[in-house]
């Protein structure tokens, strides 16, 4: 049941008597409009609406409540909007944290002497609606409720340099903590990604006067483990202050997904868009016998800047570079720069592996035996690798100390021969 603050000589409207669904104007009964302009003392009431993408439901859903508050304004009463119960949701505010906030209905609300009414219809299939109504004689005040609402609808402080998941709605990411230090990436590769990605929205304002496109595109290929999806969460980690949108892979297909995500990440610039596994809508056409033409071509669109995207940047990652669509590997503007991710050499697994000694502590000898025994392997190959040595060798994961005895080199010669096995007794793309 939702708890409403009401003001000691207001008498709440009962919400059985306001049920008339056949009369509705504007999806507002007309029982209830007559309770909202005798609420306001007035039939010459004026309506001040205010709207935005469906995609900002939960935007205004906040942006609402928080103006509330800010302006002082006391909740009366909250009636669904054909009478009845309100609609209620839970708003994703901050990354693990959510607030349950007012998806649909009227509130009522007082300031001293000032009544106000909002109508808010807030769907994110269809609309993000909000309608404030005042009497005619007090309208300045409704007109000031309406502007600070739309300054922080466009303002999107809730949103801005956020870390999100894009699914129609936002939902704020928990992401680990991941630096450069943790992955094994070469140095070359490393600073290449950096430049195409964070230092170029850095330095876009000053290359666009160049003639330099304020919009970049990255493409990272190699095969399943490599650390792709990691360089994505430490793109996300590094990038203070820029917005980072993640695609959700299983609405790509929807006809307008696409069109809005990068609408998002437009209105949330610098941003990042991270597409993932993007083969799964950027094959080949005739390879997909046109079956995602319709997705591709709207990827397209948008990469080519046919939309304005300015200061944006899209990773997307495949582990099936040749299968892709030529439109898109082979097309700078779209995709600026294909970079591989390639198993680790000797030094990059003898860093990864003291990386995860931290955890399943590795006795020197056996360390050093796993950096030249795993070449060709990637790093999830690696991990899982030592993993299994640990759970063969029943070493729990916190151990205190190195366990020379019980991390046997048996047990990491088993681990590789089962990692291999898995591999289809190949290590790396020749096998060998």
């Amino acid at each position: 049941m939702v708890q409403t603050h009401l003001i000691e000589d207001y008498k709440p409207i009962d919400p059985g008597t306001l049920d008339d669904y056949a009369e509705e104007v504007n999806g507002v009964s007309k029982k209830v409009r007559r309770a909202i302009e005798e609420y306001l003392g007035s039939e010459q009431v004026v309506d001040i609406p205010i709207s935005a993408p469906r995609f900002y439901c939960d935007l205004a859903a906040h942006s609402l409540e928080r103006q509330r508050e800010a302006g002082g304004w006391k909740t009366e009463q909250v009636l669904g909007r054909t009478g009845g119960q309100a609609r209620y949701g839970s708003v994703s505010v901050a990354p693990g944290k959510e607030e349950v906030l007012l998806q649909a209905g009227i509130v009522f609300l007082r300031k001293r002497d000032v009544r106000l009414t909002l109508n808010v219809d807030l769907d994110p299939t269809e609309k993000a609606d909000v309608v404030v109504s005042v009497a005619a004689g007090q309208r300045r005040h409704g007109v000031l409720f309406a502007t600070g609402l739309a300054r922080r609808l466009k303002e999107q402080k809730l949103y801005r340099g956020a870390k999100l998941a894009f699914g129609g709605t936002m939902t704020f990411l928990e992401l680990a903590t991941l630096s450069w230090d943790d992955i094994s990436v070469p140095d070359e590769t490393r600073l290449a990604i950096i430049a195409h990605t964070t230092r170029f929205l850095e330095w876009a304002p000053r290359l666009e006067p160049h003639g330099v496109s304020p919009r970049r595109g990255l493409l990272l290929t190699g095969r399943p483990g490599t650390g792709k999806t990691l360089v994505c969460k430490v793109l996300m980690n590094s990038s203070p202050g820029v917005t980072c949108l993640v695609a959700h892979t299983a609405f790509m297909m929807h006809p307008t997904y696409i069109d809005e995500l990068y609408q998002v990440a437009a209105d949330l610039s610098p941003s990042i868009v991270f597409l993932e596994d993007i083969d799964l809508i950027g094959q080949g056409r005739l390879r997909s016998h046109y079956g995602m033409a319709d997705a591709l071509s709207r990827l397209l669109f948008v990469l080519d800047g046919v939309q304005d995207c300015r200061n944006v940047v899209t990773v997307a990652t495949t582990n099936w570079l040749e299968i892709l669509d030529e439109a898109l590997k082979d097309r700078p503007s779209r995709f600026d720069r294909i970079i591989g991710i390639d198993p680790p050499d000797a030094e990059q697994r003898r860093h990864y592996l003291n990386y995860l000694s931290r955890r399943v502590p590795l006795p020197p000898d056996i360390l050093e035996y796993m950096v030249q025994s795993t070449a060709g392997l990637t790093p999830a190959q690696i991990q899982e690798v030592v993993h299994c040595a640990a759970i063969e060798s029943a070493i729990p994961p916190d151990a205190p100390e190195y366990w020379q005895t019980a991390f046997s080199l048996a047990s990491v010669q088993a681990a590789l021969r089962h990692v291999k096995h898995n591999n289809g007794g190949k290590v790396g793309f020749a096998g060998g």
